[in-house]
């Protein structure tokens, strides 16, 4: 599986396309365009576009209803629920593409590939899978 063409898109609060994502819109999009499934949205949650700076934690909070935790090792498309810099809220996903690396975007950077190692491996939260009813 090649995730080129979900290298390098633009940042966009609440994005769900290719001219633009937030972290859940890429997983949002790669689902529907390489797998045929949905991934959730929580679109519907309402938080500000800075939830994250006031400790309100609406990814754990929504997630685990319709994805289920996982262990190592990981597949591709599993997601990774990882903590902001002080390990209060769990404020990003991204989305494990194989071989140690995961793709992901965050507010600032074009989408991007990392390895799940040193720093990244530190902010880790959880991973979780699509449920197989989806």
């Amino acid at each position: 599986m090649n995730f080129n063409k979900f290298i390098g898109l633009p940042y966009k609060n609440m994005g769900r396309n290719f001219d633009g994502v937030d972290c859940i819109g890429l997983g949002i999009l790669i689902y529907k365009t390489v797998l045929n499934k949905t991934f959730p949205d929580f679109s519907d949650v309402k938080y500000s576009q800075n939830w994250y700076k006031n400790s309100e934690n609406h990814l754990i909070y929504n997630i685990d209803q319709v994805l289920t935790p996982i262990e190592p090792p990981y597949k591709r498309f599993d997601g990774l629920l990882l903590y902001n810099g002080t390990k209060v809220v769990v404020n990003h996903i991204g989305f494990y593409i194989g071989d140690g690396k995961f793709i992901h975007i965050y507010e600032g950077i074009t989408s991007r590939v990392d390895r799940l190692s040193g720093y990244w491996e530190s902010k880790l939260h959880k991973a979780v899978r699509l449920k197989e009813s989806n």
